[in-house]
């Protein structure tokens, strides 16, 4: 069992639930590696959260036995290890050699598959037709716009709890789409999950349960050399990651299909480094040519061109770390505090935006913060308007998501 001598955790979210009445610890792998959500006893938590490389076993076994006043020997902390290290949750050889193996199976496919069908969104095909009419139809009639926008802010969270606001915008772009209009859609995403470099693009087309989207792959080559990227960044990062791929069954069902537009689906990594350093993200020079790069491809497409930035907003409460339980009183400032947020981006001004997150030390964990921000930079100043604002509230656990939807007029 090599790598668990000083065992490292991966980098996984953990959030307490509740089993037939009983505390546990689930960990969740945002990369997607381990598919499943691991539950563990408290106990057995406090072990894997001591795996940070730095100690050995029997460190492990002290720290427990100072913690917990139990007896634990040295083969049954060994025996934990091995466990975890089967459910490829520890950073180990192990892990890395299914982590390679699945990384090259992927690389060699011509097309992204779904991972996000079933979960994120019915995988029916008539199913899906039939929630998507359903949402759109709650959200009652919209007011066409008076031209297709040039670009949308939307939520990424699952259909189901995202249902009220992504009804509102998909209803707005049904009533205001032209039959005739095939755009080249332009998605950023954020990355939930560990990447290399600030975005990354993909040649891959993305299979949908409604038929096969292309990617336009002359595009995104030309738009890596245009922002001088050592190819395409780290396309892995598209392999697991949701945000891009839930928009895609309510583009082709308001567009008329998946053969009605294209595809150039860019993820965004996270922006907590330029927080930490107290720089905006714009004097990077990887993020600056990007963005001038992505500005560029807007000049040249005009009305062709459609952004869209998959960004949810604030994740509070216990589930995304918060050592107590959100109530009611405290969603309503957290709310507040969003709506202010938004106004920069309604301004167009995207520093400003990050600037007010920075203020925070982004302690609502914004996670739309990247594609927000990349569209606001590329949008250059064009002011938007708020469809929307909702949030997903869990009062027994006591943690929310928010998320919002806003529109850019052409």
């Amino acid at each position: 069992m090599e790598g668990t001598d000083y065992p490292r955790l991966r980098r996984l979210e953990a959030f307490p639930v509740k089993q037939q009445g009983r505390d546990m610890i689930a960990l969740r792998d945002p990369e997607g590696y381990s598919r499943n959500v691991v539950l563990l006893p408290p106990p057995i938590y406090y072990i894997a959260s001591l795996c940070d490389g730095t100690r050995s076993l029997r460190d492990l076994q002290a720290a427990y036995v100072r913690r917990f006043g139990d007896i634990i020997t040295s083969d049954q902390v060994a025996s934990i290890l091995a466990e975890l290290d089967r459910k490829m949750l520890l950073d180990s050889g192990t892990f890395r050699a299914y982590k390679r193996r699945l990384d090259e199976e992927y690389l060699s496919l011509p097309n992204r598959p779904m991972i996000s069908a079933g979960n994120g969104y019915p995988a029916d095909p008539r199913a899906l037709v039939q929630s998507i009419r359903a949402m759109l139809a709650e959200a009652g009639e919209a007011h066409p716009l008076p031209d297709f926008p040039v670009a949308v802010v939307a939520p990424h969270i699952d259909m189901e709890r995202g249902w009220e606001c992504y009804g509102k915008l998909y209803s707005l772009l049904a009533a205001s789409y032209p039959n005739n209009y095939q755009p080249l859609v332009v998605i950023l995403g954020t990355c939930h999950g560990e990447m290399e470099g600030p975005f990354a693009l993909t040649r891959k087309n993305f299979l949908t349960p409604f038929g096969l989207v292309e990617t336009d792959a002359g595009l995104v080559e030309g738009l890596a050399r245009a922002a001088g990227m050592d190819g395409l960044g780290d396309e892995l990062s598209h392999r697991s990651e949701h945000s891009i791929e839930i928009q895609l069954p309510l583009l082709c069902f308001i567009f008329g299909g998946a053969d009605r537009f294209r595809l150039l689906p860019i993820t965004c990594n996270s922006f907590q480094a330029f927080i930490e350093e107290g720089r905006s993200p714009a004097e990077d020079p990887q993020v600056s040519s990007f963005l001038s790069a992505l500005r560029g491809l807007l000049s040249a497409l005009g009305e062709e061109a459609f952004f869209l930035a998959s960004a949810d907003l604030a994740h509070v409460g216990r589930r995304f770390g918060g050592l107590l339980p959100l109530d009611a009183v405290l969603l309503s400032s957290v709310i507040a505090k969003d709506k202010e947020m938004l106004q920069p981006v309604l301004r167009g001004d995207a520093e400003a935006f990050f600037r007010y997150l920075a203020s925070e030390g982004d302690s609502r964990h914004v996670c739309g913060l990247p594609p927000i921000y990349a569209l606001a930079k590329t949008l250059d100043g064009r002011h938007g308007e708020l469809v929307d604002h909702c949030h997903w509230f869990d009062p027994q656990e006591g943690s929310a998501v928010t998320f919002a939807a806003a529109v850019f007029p052409r």
